[in-house]
């Protein structure tokens, strides 16, 4: 597997991906009205576009098939984070989160923040967030549960001629 960052003309590949976790993944979780709102089928494509080249996101790869993505910003919020339904519970995410939290460490950021769908919730612990909020939010008249989350960062250590 690799892990390299968004190029243009991925913008497909991405699509589909988030556009079956978000149905697939998340359809015993969520009410169909809500992930159609999350991921419509009728998404135009330039604003999905537009979206990947201001997110620049970090995309992994299995035999150069894109297989999951995820999407950190400079403060530490990490936004869409999704693995495809064919390679979940593979260490795809593992993988990404991994570079996901070594970008975090070279941006000398303390934490990693992120909006959890219940779905993600048991990964996201696995991998070192923890709950800060429990959220029941009812959206489009549907329950949509979801958890702010943190992992915190262990600080650089410091060297010995900063002693």
């Amino acid at each position: 597997m690799t892990i390299r960052r968004y190029r243009v003309g991925d913008e497909p590949e991405i699509w589909r991906i988030y556009f079956r976790a978000t149905h697939e993944s998340n359809a015993s979780d969520y009410h169909k009205d809500l992930l159609n709102r999350w991921a419509p089928p009728d998404m135009k494509m330039t604003e999905w576009a537009t979206r990947l080249r201001e997110k620049n996101p970090f995309v992994a790869l299995l035999d150069d098939q894109i297989v999951g993505f995820a999407e950190l910003d400079g403060s530490g919020s990490l936004d869409y984070f999704y693995v495809s339904p064919d390679f979940q519970r593979q260490g795809m995410g593992s993988a990404l989160m991994a570079a996901v939290v070594s970008e975090a460490v070279a941006l000398e950021l303390h934490a990693i923040t992120a909006d959890v769908s219940i779905t993600a919730k048991s990964f996201f612990a696995a991998q070192g967030f923890e709950v800060v909020e429990s959220r029941n939010n009812i959206i489009l008249g549907h329950p949509a549960p979801n958890f702010a989350m943190v992992r915190h960062l262990k600080p650089p250590a410091a060297s010995e001629e900063a002693i």
